[in-house]
């Protein structure tokens, strides 16, 4: 039966770990997992203008430094985010009618499909529809408060029935039309033509494993987790993270693996995620939420193993 060798890939705020000099052949060699590099500053602030053109400078919102829609501060003028400057020209018109919303998002969306990564809106899912209040006629003795703008936010990205974490985008309109889009889908990314690592053999190594506590309980002592711990059936997904210290982003399918934590009944736990080709533990963060998860695990949890497992 094939070695599974199970070891996290260092990221941001990630500690090390034992014999992680273990992988014989570079990542960059192979054609899985993708890998997004971030943009030269000069090309993103060309790409960004091409950007904003292509919306006749009605966004407000940035790329961000991998070309995608978001925002990254390194074009934020001055520091400043450009949708919360106070000279912003904002458009103070009641909203009445949202009938037409959500076919206005969309179409910008795939208009700008070279940076939301959005190919076919038929598979945009609405997941909430919120009014954003602001002042009509402000400063003047008639002020008063009305929704003037609306943000749209539409669930992650799936593909072959596997969620992409992170993904969600949110659009936002007001009586002119969208003004600024947050978030990305990811579009012809590389993904396992099988499975060489099933969950079921997956679960059976990380029994044992050792996870040092500090970085998520705040206690300097490590625990073992145990087959009863690892009850639950995973899920597949697909997981974008950074690496070399956020140079890199990249794209791998894993297993969802959630692992109970018995001890503590205030600590939820952990979500491993390991890539299914490789047999990597990829990530494994504290177990909230899956956007929290996404999040959390990219920017300041850390986790350390004492040893290699092997099958």
């Amino acid at each position: 039966m094939q070695k599974l060798i199970l070891f996290l890939i260092a990221a941001v705020g990630l500690l090390s770990i034992s014999a992680c000099d273990m992988l014989t052949i570079s990542d960059d060699a192979l054609e899985y997992p993708t890998v997004y590099s971030k943009i030269e500053l000069g090309e993103l602030q060309s790409l960004n203008e091409e950007y904003h053109e292509l919306n006749n400078g009605r966004l407000c919102s940035t790329l961000n430094e991998y070309g995608f829609t978001g925002f990254s501060e390194i074009l934020f003028v001055n520091g400043q985010n450009p949708c919360e400057r106070v000279n912003r020209n904002v458009v103070r018109i009641e909203m009445t009618n949202t009938d037409t919303l959500l076919s206005a998002a969309k179409r910008v969306l795939y208009k700008n499909r070279e940076f939301t990564g959005i190919q076919d809106t038929n598979r945009l899912r609405l997941k909430s529809m919120s009014p954003q209040p602001g002042c009509i006629n402000c400063g003047r003795p008639d002020e008063y408060s009305a929704n003037i703008e609306w943000s749209l936010t539409f669930e992650n990205q799936y593909i072959d029935l596997a969620e992409v974490l992170g993904t969600e985008i949110t659009v936002f309109l007001d009586a002119l039309g969208v003004n600024r889009i947050w978030g990305n889908w990811y579009s012809n990314f590389k993904i396992p033509d099988f499975v060489n690592f099933g969950y079921v053999d997956v679960q059976e190594e990380m029994a044992g494993m050792e996870i040092d506590l500090l970085p998520f309980t705040g206690i300097d002592t490590t625990y073992i987790v145990q087959p009863q711990d690892l009850q639950e059936i995973p899920t597949k997904v697909h997981y974008p993270i950074e690496r070399n210290n956020g140079e890199e982003l990249e794209i791998r399918t894993c297993w969802a693996i959630p692992i109970s934590y018995r001890l503590d009944e205030t600590f939820p736990g952990w979500i491993a995620y390991v890539d299914i080709e490789e047999g990597i533990i990829v990530d494994l963060v504290t177990r909230f939420s899956e956007e929290e998860n996404f999040f959390s695990g990219q920017k300041n949890k850390s986790v350390t193993f004492d040893r290699l497992l092997s099958l």
